[in-house]
This record gives C-alpha cells, sequence and structure tokens, in this order.
C-alpha cells in the first residue's frame, strides 16, 4: 500500500477468514458496555491528526465498531490462549500522516460525526453493547507563553533554572472550524528526553491535569536535573474527548 493513501477503515483479526459476519447475532443476555470512546488528537507542532479509541469491560472475546452509517470500521477478534483469555481494555491510535497528506479537512470528511456503535462478546457468552459519541470539535492549538522553546529537539534549546520552573499558555476559546469549545482543562507534560530505558517505562515523565481556568504550572525542582533536554507537552482537552497538543523543548542548567 502508498504511504501517501490512508484507508479510514480499521480492522484487528488475527483469523484468515471470518465464518461469519462480525458481531453480527448478539447473546440474549446483553448488557452496557462499561466504556467506550472515540476521540481526536491533533498535533499542532507536528503538524498531525488522527483518531483515537478506547473500550473497557470484562473480558471480552470479540469487539466491533460500527460508524454513523452501519459500516464496521473496526474489528478486534484475539486467537488461541489470547482468545480463550479475553480482553479487558484496548487504546488504539491511528496513523497520523503528515498534514499535507492527510489534514483535519480529510478526517472530517473519512469520519462523520454521530454515534459510533460498540458491540462485544464476553468470553462467558453474555454481550455488550454501547456507543462512542464521536465529533470534530477540536481545539486550537494552547499558545506556550513560557519558558522559551524551540519546536525540534535537534536545535540549540533554551537553558533555563531548574528552580522555579513555571511552564505558561494562553487559554484556548476557539476549535479549529471557528466553534466555540468547551474546553474542561489542559494536560502538561514534562518529559526527560535523555533518559534510555528502551525495554521499559521508567523514563522521568511529569504529566498533570490541571483545571480549565488554569494558563500555569510551577515545575518541582526535584523532578529536573541539570544539564538535561526536556520536552514540554500542553493540551487543550475539549468535552468530547478531542484534544490538541503544542509542544516545544528546553534544556535545564548545568
Amino acid at each position: 500500500m502508498r504511504p501517501d493513501i490512508l484507508i479510514p477503515a480499521l480492522v484487528i483479526a488475527a483469523s484468515p477468514a471470518l465464518a461469519q459476519e462480525p458481531c453480527g447475532e448478539m447473546p440474549a443476555e446483553t448488557g452496557q458496555i462499561a466504556a467506550a470512546r472515540l476521540i481526536i488528537e491533533y498535533n499542532h507542532t507536528d503538524g498531525d491528526i488522527g483518531v483515537h479509541g478506547y473500550g473497557d469491560d470484562d473480558g471480552w472475546s470479540e469487539l466491533c465498531v460500527f460508524d454513523p452509517s452501519g459500516a464496521l470500521v473496526l474489528h478486534i477478534d484475539p486467537q488461541a490462549q489470547l482468545g480463550e483469555l479475553g480482553l479487558g481494555s484496548f487504546f488504539f491510535e491511528s496513523r497520523e500522516p503528515p498534514e499535507e497528506v492527510w489534514d483535519y479537512a480529510a478526517l472530517k470528511a473519512a469520519f462523520p460525526e454521530g454515534d459510533y456503535a460498540v458491540r462485544a462478546k464476553l468470553f462467558d457468552g453474555t454481550g455488550r453493547e454501547g456507543v462512542a459519541r464521536f465529533t470534530t470539535l477540536v481545539p486550537q492549538p494552547p499558545v506556550i507563553t513560557a519558558p522559551e522553546l524551540v519546536e525540534d529537539e535537534e536545535d540549540d534549546a533554551p537553558r533555563v533554572a531548574v528552580a522555579d520552573l513555571e511552564v505558561t499558555w494562553e487559554p484556548v476559546t476557539a476549535s479549529l472550524d471557528e466553534r466555540t469549545p468547551e474546553i474542561t482543562g489542559y494536560e502538561l507534560i514534562v518529559t526527560d528526553e535523555e533518559y534510555e530505558d528502551p525495554d521499559g517505562f521508567s523514563k522521568p515523565e511529569l504529566d498533570v491535569h490541571l483545571g480549565p481556568g488554569t494558563t500555569g504550572f510551577t515545575v518541582p525542582a526535584a523532578f529536573l536535573r541539570p544539564g538535561r533536554l526536556y520536552e514540554v507537552e500542553v493540551l487543550a482537552l475539549e468535552a468530547s474527548g478531542n484534544q490538541t497538543i503544542a509542544l516545544g523543548f528546553f534544556a535545564t542548567d548545568n
């Protein structure tokens, strides 16, 4: 497949052929799925946009997502010992091509707003159904006002003191298509880019969710180390779950 062609339908299945329609006939005993979400993430700095999905329940063996027209866009069918054990949750991120290939307008055309039906069959023979409500209202990116940042980690990053480092940004009041978003909060992520742990998850990362009226946060001095390169991300979080990222890099003084 050519790398510049994006197919919006995503199918995850280990079986070579499906003997019947995926998630076609639901069990007689069917309840509400615990969680089902479908959102947009826009990275303004990197210039890419994509769809993220999340689902959760107690040990399902098959799960499908259908768009508002009824088209199947996701089928998860674990096999062998994983199928027998069942899955408790899933999270996916779509591919995020550069904006010159796949932009906000292309995403809006491919993924209509509305209710995306989620259907799952559990390991015990019962079923789950739910709805992931999807909107294309995406916040404008936050404007980070401090500290001074560079957008490419290969550039010479501005130096900052370890103590009393405050990250500040302007409030977000509009969406990409000039609608009025309901900003429910901001997320600040500061990551030590020089820490190496290729097979683990111990990279130092400060991740804090802040209220919608917050426009700044002081990074604890105990988190920062001298002479290191850090990435800082500020995310504007909308009531729909859609989120927009602005990011940059700084270095700490030796």
